[in-house]
Order: C-alpha cells, then sequence, then structure tokens
C-alpha cells in the first residue's frame, strides 16, 4: 500500500532542549496527524478528546488527563480543524534524565523509551497542584537551565511520580464498538508490517467490505491506512537502526520494495535520511 500524499510535514518531530514546557488554549487551525517524537511527551488535557491514537489503540480520553507517551510512539491527540484545545506539554530527554539522575533513573521506566503509553486521572486538588507546577515551570523557560529552573522541573516530575505510584489499577477507558474494530486493526497491522498487505487483504481478515474498512479506519484515524502504514514502518525503521542494524538490513526486514525507495520515505517522514540518523543514534 502506497503512502498517501494528505500531509506534507513530517511525521517524527526532533525535541533539541532537555526539556520543553509549553500551553496552547487555542482553536487550531492544521491539527497534527499521527507522529512521533525523540523525547517523551507528557500531555496534561483540559479539553476532552474523543479520538486519541497511543500507539496501537485509538480511545477517548476526558478532560483532566495526563497522558505520558513514550519516545518514538505513534500518537495523535487532536484532529478537528476549527476547534479550541487546551492543554499543557511537558516534553523531556529521557537520555538527559538518565544522565542526572543516573541510578534513579530506573524509577521512572514508565517515561522510558519502549514503555507503553500511560494515563493518570488526578483528582481535583493534583489537577489543582499539576498546574501550579506547569504555570511555575513555564515561568522559567527563557533560562531553563538554572537552578530554579530545575528544581520547578524535578518538582513536577516528582508529583507526577507521586500520582503514577497511587495508581493502583488502570481505569477502564471509553472504546466504542467501532474504535474496537480500528484498535483490532491496528494490532494486526503491528504483527505484519513487513508484509504489503493491501485493503483487501485486510478486508478479507475482518469480513469487511473494503470501502467500509477505509472509511471507517479514516473516520477514526484521521489519515488514510496507507498514510498510518508507511508511519509505523518508518518508526519501526527507526527502533531497529537505534539497535545497530544496518540500513539495508531494515530495509529488507521492513519489506520495503528497494533501498532507494525506503531511503527515499524514511527521509520524508523523519526529515533526516536513514544512514545519517543511524549515526546519530548509535553514537
Amino acid at each position: 500500500m502506497s503512502s498517501d500524499k494528505e500531509n506534507n510535514h513530517a511525521l517524527m518531530f526532533h525535541v533539541g532542549p532537555p526539556f520543553d514546557m509549553a500551553y496552547h488554549n487555542n482553536v487550531t487551525n492544521y491539527p497534527v496527524g499521527p507522529h512521533s517524537h525523540n523525547a517523551t511527551e507528557l500531555y496534561f488535557t483540559l479539553t476532552d478528546l474523543p479520538d486519541v491514537l497511543l500507539g496501537d489503540t485509538i480511545l477517548a480520553v476526558p478532560a483532566g488527563t495526563l497522558i505520558i507517551i513514550p519516545p518514538f510512539c505513534v500518537h495523535q491527540l487532536y484532529h478537528e480543524a476549527g476547534e479550541q484545545y487546551e492543554r499543557y506539554i511537558l516534553t523531556i530527554h529521557d537520555k538527559w534524565l538518565d544522565n542526572v539522575l543516573c541510578e534513579g533513573a530506573s524509577a521512572f521506566c514508565y517515561i522510558k523509551e519502549d514503555s507503553m503509553p500511560l494515563l493518570l486521572f488526578p483528582d481535583v486538588e493534583q489537577k489543582r497542584e499539576l498546574i501550579r507546577h506547569f504555570d511555575e515551570l513555564l515561568s522559567f523557560m527563557d533560562n531553563r537551565t538554572s537552578p530554579d529552573s530545575m528544581v520547578a522541573f524535578f518538582s513536577l516530575l516528582s508529583d507526577i511520580h507521586s500520582l503514577k505510584m497511587k495508581t493502583k489499577k488502570p481505569h477502564s477507558m471509553k472504546v466504542s464498538a467501532s474504535q474496537k474494530k480500528v484498535n483490532d486493526i491496528i494490532s494486526y497491522l503491528s504483527e505484519h508490517l513487513s508484509e504489503n498487505l493491501t485493503i483487501s487483504d485486510l478486508a478479507a481478515q475482518f469480513y469487511l467490505n473494503p470501502d467500509y474498512l477505509a472509511r471507517l479506519f479514516k473516520r477514526h484515524m484521521h489519515v488514510s491506512l496507507g498514510h498510518y502504514i508507511t508511519l509505523q514502518r518508518i518508526s519501526a525503521a527507526q527502533a531497529l537502526l537505534r539497535e545497530g542494524k544496518t540500513v539495508r538490513e531494515v530495509q529488507e526486514y521492513l519489506g520495503f520494495s528497494s533501498y532507494a525507495y525506503f531511503f527515499r520515505t524514511f527521509q520524508k517522514v523523519t526529515g533526516i535520511s536513514p544512514s545519517n540518523y543511524r549515526s546519530m543514534s548509535i553514537q
């Protein structure tokens, strides 16, 4: 299945500083499609999100939820142009956190690469404290390496860690029947990324009409099936390159028809060539 041209933006965003903090409460003109980061993203939504993509799951997320998204996890949090979304966003380089905390960084395994996305549901008082911490950290963004900035950062991280530790079991999340079907399709795709699956193949697997399957997928994912498959294959390629696999090995393992096609697709999605990405990742 070939990638479409519906989104010309790079789908892998590189975060530069050790951490970054932002607050937005705006009407979106150009919602961001499925993408990933080279950092952990802590997304505190103050708006209900009806169709959130986190890895291989689509679900509804209520306002007041803290979403922890590990590095390189494909996600999409909002998608409607013309809608107002209010959120705080903290991005953290987990390798930087490892260097700062040394052995103590193991306590924060849930924000590391290869961990699963995590949803936390603070109560009213905990929400108030999180917002206070976020606002305090925002005030230091012009000098984020100052001692006061570091104190604010780790104070916020400590509160989030306490909230995580107090969460005894995961909350049941609202997933509609159609979202469940799309989740099943996503899981199947994740297990067969190296195969050149067509819509007809998937329709036969799930006993659905091909046109209906394509419409159902786009209704919840807000991108076409081909677009999503390309993004997931490149995300898998990034993981393999970080492990030290050669570009040729990754191209063949993921079933790209040629080295040149893989090279072009990787560079289009990430903004960097696979050879340069590999060199930067294994230094």
